[in-house]
């Protein structure tokens, strides 16, 4: 460790990363002043403005000073993106705690809980009681929740960073590598565009089915945005309605889908793409068996079979989208019901979407691998095995980075699990449920989520959530070089 250091120029790194979590601190604070127009329509609640408008004009200021030599910068390397990404997902959410502490009177830690739940797309909530909150603080939640699903950073890109390297590094330091257009920026914007398109679709449809106007535009936000607030403690249930739930389903699922199909989609104006997308059909692959054993378990304990089927369908497509709505409480669930939905979690959607989890692509990739490994033994020395997956084609390097991300993505989640048994007393499928849901940004809960939980508890799935959202690899250079790789640079000075 310390060798590599000799070879890496602290102060230059910190300069770059500087500038570049101050171009990104703009962006949150710009986002942080959007809440305030809602008390046009709502002004009994103004006096909540000060809590946004306050620290919205900090984060912006702030980020203005310290991104001002970001015209300086002429090149930036991917260890100093990922660790700009991962701290400006800490930062954010810490910066966000405020209207949390002031209008809910949460404590620091569960207002921050909150905040890295909503900007990480999660879901699991410390709050209850959610229809005594003020629309303001209920906006502020989904629309965290919105911009997270297409992260900070691609809003970043969209509306501040100048083209180039240093636009190109952050957007792969947030676990993004497909690029609709060449040009980065005119990507984030299509992609800006169309999930715009999609979420007023979504509250129209949300609307003329008969849901509230502010709980279309949350309920859009946080489905398309695979985040899964809601604005009533029963989420969707609380509506009771299959035509919403249809909806939702619809929203879930766009969501999970990659934007460079939703891009042809627009471009061919034709559903084609989505049907040929291999990670939409192992999506349904997957989906298929999942609601039959769910269901199925349902049954056992007595639900009728339509109301399983409607159970299964929903839950199982809330929880491969990583989105986490619900219209049951879980914690009634079989223990085969929770842990097959928790598989879901794990598996989660499509590369170069809004949701998390290990990514489709990926778990599809290490099925075809086995079966190449399996090819090549049997085949005569010498043959040439094509690997490629629907219209992707990998080589052996993109097979081991994937082979390593999915043996560390477990490996964390089989630690949380284990601490979380230790530490709470619950059982095995209800501890993996949890922390499958803090890690895969889903928000799916059995119950163990509350206010009531332990410190180290909270900051266990505080941290699972904010290592999910950013693909573990972004957070291990970040802690690597914030708590070893600098130290020992400067002790070997």
């Amino acid at each position: 460790m310390l060798e590599l250091g000799k070879h890496i120029n602290i102060s230059d790194d910190l300069f770059v990363v500087k500038n570049l979590i101050g171009s990104i601190l703009q962006g949150v604070g710009i986002a942080y002043l959007i809440p305030v127009l809602l008390a046009w329509f709502y002004p009994e609640e103004i006096k909540y403005v000060i809590y946004f408008a306050i620290p919205g004009t900090f984060c912006v200021l702030f980020g203005a000073w310290l991104a001002r030599h970001m015209g300086k910068i002429e090149d930036v390397n991917l260890r100093q993106a990922m660790v700009s990404a991962a701290f400006t997902w800490l930062f954010a959410s810490a910066i966000s705690v405020v209207p949390f502490m002031a209008i809910a009177k949460m404590s620091f830690i569960d207002s921050y809980f909150e905040s890295m739940s909503a900007w990480t797309g999660t879901g699991l909530t410390m709050m209850t009681n959610l229809e005594s909150y003020p629309h303001i603080l209920l906006f502020w939640r989904a629309w965290m929740q919105w911009l997270g699903g297409i992260g900070i950073v691609l809003v970043a890109l969209t509306v501040l960073i100048r083209p180039g390297v240093a636009a190109a590094r952050l957007y792969r330091a947030e676990a993004r590598s497909e690029r609709i257009l060449p040009n980065l920026v005119n990507t984030s914007k299509v992609i800006f565009q169309i999930y715009s398109v999609l979420t007023v679709v979504g509250i129209y449809l949300y609307y003329i089915n008969g849901m509230p106007l502010f709980d279309a535009v949350t309920h859009s936000m946080t489905g398309l945005g695979t985040g899964g607030m809601s604005t009533h403690d029963l989420s969707i249930g609380y509506f009771n309605s299959t035509s919403i739930e249809a909806v939702t389903i619809f929203l879930m699922i766009m969501g999970a889908v990659n934007f460079t199909v939703h891009y042809r989609m627009f471009v061919s104006r034709h559903l084609k793409p989505f049907f040929e997308d291999i990670q939409v059909g192992y999506m349904f692959v997957f989906l298929v068996p999942a609601v039959a054993i769910t269901a199925y378990s349902l049954i056992q304990v007595g639900d009728t079979v339509g109301e399983s089927l409607r159970q299964a369908v929903f839950h199982s497509a809330s929880a491969i989208t990583c989105t986490g709505f619900s219209i049951a409480d879980l914690r009634r669930y079989p223990e085969l019901g929770k842990f097959i939905i928790g598989i879901l979690m794990v598996i989660g959607g499509g590369a170069g979407s809004t949701a998390g989890g290990i990514k489709l692509i990926r778990v599809t990739l290490m099925y075809e691998s086995l079966k190449w490994t399996l090819q090549q033994a049997i085949l005569p020395r010498g043959a040439v095995i094509k690997r490629k997956v629907g219209s992707y084609l990998f080589t052996e390097e993109d097979i081991q980075e994937v082979m390593s991300f999915t043996i560390t993505y477990i490996a964390l989640l089989l630690f949380g699990t284990v601490y979380t048994m230790l530490r709470m007393g619950t059982s095995l499928v209800d501890s993996f449920f949890e922390v499958a849901s803090a890690q895969g940004n889903v928000g799916l809960s059995v119950g163990i989520t509350s206010t009531h939980m332990p410190l180290d508890m909270k900051i266990l799935l505080i941290l699972h959530m904010w290592i999910g959202r950013l693909e573990i690899f972004s957070t291990l250079v970040f802690i690597i070089s914030t708590f070893f790789l600098v130290p020992r640079v400067v002790r070997g000075r």
